[in-house]
């Protein structure tokens, strides 16, 4: 989604030039996503479920997740230098996913989200949304799912060899 143009909108043809005015001072907000530690997920983490979302191509963020993980999500509030503030009132924040086959994405529905690896290895990007008012703001975190901990073992035989001479 995109959010409506606004301001002066000029129609060159091929492009379309849009001019907007901010008054100094006034605070523009964007997200920033806040990933928690990583904790060992359960059978019911790794249950394939919800919607997915086709991929932005694009990732704000990149982080390595052991495939036997999840790991919480928010979002952090910031003006338009940097600097963290209180999130908007009217702001609403949803999360989605485009592999639900890799990363299981739990939407809390109050501006948080749990993403656990189901297990299979490969990369999900989980896309974020916030709503203030019309304006949308978006962020993506990319998560590569990567071999947990070695925790078993397997014997391995190799292929079978002849111990006496065929007479």
């Amino acid at each position: 989604m995109k959010a409506a143009l606004r301001g002066k909108i000029t129609d060159m043809g091929d492009v379309i030039v849009q001019e907007i005015w901010h008054v100094k001072g006034r605070q523009l907000f964007n997200i920033r996503l806040h990933i928690g530690a990583p904790a060992d997920t359960t059978a019911a983490d790794r249950v394939v479920h919800g919607p997915t979302t086709p991929a932005t191509g694009k990732a704000d963020l990149i982080m390595d997740l052991m495939a036997d993980q999840k790991v919480p999500l928010s979002v952090e509030w910031t003006d338009e230098i940097g600097n963290p503030t209180a999130a908007p009132a009217a702001a609403t924040v949803t999360y989605t996913v485009d592999d639900a086959t890799i990363i299981n994405l739990t939407d809390n529905g109050d501006g948080t989200a749990v993403a656990a690896a189901v297990g299979t290895l490969g990369t999900a990007t989980v896309h974020v949304e916030a709503n203030v008012d019309g304006d949308i703001i978006t962020g993506d975190l990319q998560i590569v799912v990567v071999a947990g901990l070695a925790e078993r073992l397997n014997v391995v035989a190799g292929p079978p060899e002849e111990v006496t001479p065929d007479l």
